[in-house]
């Protein structure tokens, strides 16, 4: 296993690391207007993920549609610019605002079962898509797209493509399931929440 796969959870660890001594270091818990505001924050930076995901998913189906390589390559140049722009700020906005609301409410980090799956799935998506979905948006991008082959003939990018929907479809669940848990607050709180963080 490369110590590249490792560098992301590790990273999102520490931050969440900060954030939690930081929470801490304040008496008082947030009031409701100021938890309305940070649930507020949080549900943009959700909307701007999944905003992210379904327009790459939208320019990923309209590559299968149209013979034009311009048009194939226009479409994974802006799924790179949702990928900067919209899913990489909304997927560690929702979870800096959401580890937020943990450390600065009565939720705590993991007093909740539902809590530590959101970090869980939260840190898998975003390792995920550091890794995986990286390579498939942006590492074989300039390789591909200066071969002389038309892309439609290039095996190279038809994989690459075949392996985009995969990670795609993979991304989609991850953020669906988070989704749900946040809706539901399924699993109750722990026994021995006392004790923990």
């Amino acid at each position: 296993m490369s110590f590249d796969i490792l560098i992301i959870p590790l990273g999102i660890l520490v931050l969440l690391g900060i954030i939690t001594i930081t929470g801490k270091r304040f008496s008082k818990k947030l009031s409701i207007k100021q938890k309305t505001g940070w649930l507020m924050a949080h549900v943009i930076f959700v909307i701007i993920y999944f905003s992210g995901m379904i327009g790459t998913l939208l320019l990923s189906v309209s590559t299968m549609h149209t013979t034009d390589g311009g048009l194939i390559y226009g479409a994974h140049l802006f799924i790179q610019y949702f990928d900067w722009f919209l899913i990489i700020p909304g997927a560690f906005g929702s979870l800096l605002t959401g580890s937020w609301l943990a450390v600065r409410t009565n939720w705590g980090i993991t007093k909740f079962y539902w809590v530590i799956a959101k970090w869980v799935g939260n840190i898998i998506a975003i390792t995920f898509g550091g890794n995986y979905m990286r390579i498939r948006i942006h590492d074989n991008f300039d390789s591909i797209f200066s071969s002389v082959v038309h892309l439609l003939q290039n095996p190279v990018y038809l994989v690459n493509r075949q392996l985009l929907f995969i990670g795609i479809a993979i991304s989609f669940a991850i953020l669906i399931s988070l989704l749900v848990i946040s809706y539901l607050k399924p699993w109750g709180k722990r026994k021995n929440a006392a004790i923990t963080l």
